[in-house]
């Protein structure tokens, strides 16, 4: 959440593999819910008509995902 992604976390505590960081990265809501208004506004200026289907979907889930968080 400081900003360093999980893969140079996963390399500096030696993990083998990426699921053994995930298993300890979990995300307070505040900071899922900061994510998903990013990104809401970035999947909400389609640059075409063609991208519009693939950017609902992709906030259907963002949504779902809001959800579990509340």
């Amino acid at each position: 959440m400081a900003g360093v992604d999980l893969v140079a976390v996963k390399e500096l505590l030696g993990h083998k593999d990426i699921k053994m960081t995930l298993r300890y990265a979990h995300l307070a809501p505040a900071h899922k819910r900061k994510a998903v208004n990013v990104l809401d506004t970035l999947l909400n200026q389609p640059k075409t008509a063609h991208d519009l289907p693939t950017t609902q979907l992709m906030h259907n889930q963002i949504e779902k995902e809001l959800a579990h968080v509340s």
